[in-house]
């Protein structure tokens, strides 16, 4: 990957561009494959969208070409991200890697609660674009309106890494990358990898399945895109921080944006307009 002077025979943030685009496209193209075929039917627990992969893909290459790669380097060309040590320590990269975890949840949570679903501007900025969607073909992660587009992709992966110091880590960089991709698509692509695993179980065995099976569904997004007033940041590969402080994670949530009721206390009869 490096020449003989250890060096890139292109920049950082193009290569992580190019990784990015490798796995998104390619697990894109396999989700695809999936609904097309059948394969992989049990998972698939949405399927609800009006366009076709193809009809979806020119918008995705335009925001990610056209908005996130010149966004990745002109940190670097400004020196913000991209650029300084070749490694990072063992302690700093798993440092680095939860706090890029938590940023994204921040950044995320503050863009596309507070701006995205603010009255009125969720048709200004284009946020209703990908609301058009059903979060059940997984190319639609990057279905959106370019200042969405923006403000919930490129901010939340940008605005933490300026601030992690990962220097120019190829790894850490290539990493973080292909995880986002990955999770963009897992949990617009309809199928929740979830729903096979023991449920009711008690004991250490029923915790450990419950905390697998929190970590790989994609139920959280799913909401969000039925709702529209849950799980703003929630989703899979986050750590749901914003959405759980400030109570708008799905299953906190009722239909209505009422808080669900507590064991024991009774529901409310749902007003009738």
């Amino acid at each position: 990957m490096t020449d003989a002077n250890g060096a890139l025979p292109i920049p950082l943030s193009v290569l992580a561009f190019l990784v990015q685009m490798v796995v998104y496209h390619g697990v894109g193209l396999w989700f695809e494959w999936c609904d097309r075929t059948g394969h992989m039917s049990a998972y698939k627990m949405r399927s609800v969208e009006r366009m076709s992969y193809f009809e979806l893909l020119p918008r995705v290459l335009i925001n990610q070409f056209f908005i996130l790669l010149p966004s990745m380097a002109a940190l670097e060309f400004l020196g913000l991200a991209f650029v300084g040590a070749a490694h990072l320590n063992p302690l700093h990269f798993i440092a680095a890697m939860v706090a890029m975890g938590v940023g994204h949840d921040v950044v995320q949570y503050i863009s596309h609660r507070f701006l995205l679903h603010r009255p009125g501007w969720i048709r200004k900025l284009g946020h209703s674009v990908h609301h058009s969607t059903g979060a059940s073909r997984a190319i639609s992660a990057c279905y959106m309106g370019h200042v969405d587009f923006f403000l919930e992709i490129v901010l939340p992966y940008l605005i933490p890494l300026m601030l992690v110091f990962a220097g120019a880590d190829v790894f850490f960089h290539l990493l973080v990358a292909s995880l986002g991709a990955i999770g963009g698509l897992y949990e617009h692509s309809g199928y929740d990898f979830s729903v096979k695993l023991p449920r009711g179980l008690g004991g250490l065995k029923g915790r450990f399945y419950g905390a697998l099976a929190g970590l790989s569904t994609s139920k959280a997004h799913a909401e969000h895109h039925r709702r529209s007033n849950v799980s703003f940041s929630d989703g899979f590969g986050s750590p749901g921080i914003c959405d759980t402080v400030f109570g708008t994670r799905w299953d906190l949530v009722g239909d209505r944006g009422r808080p669900r009721p507590q064991a024991g206390e009774p529901q409310k009869e749902a007003a009738h307009h």
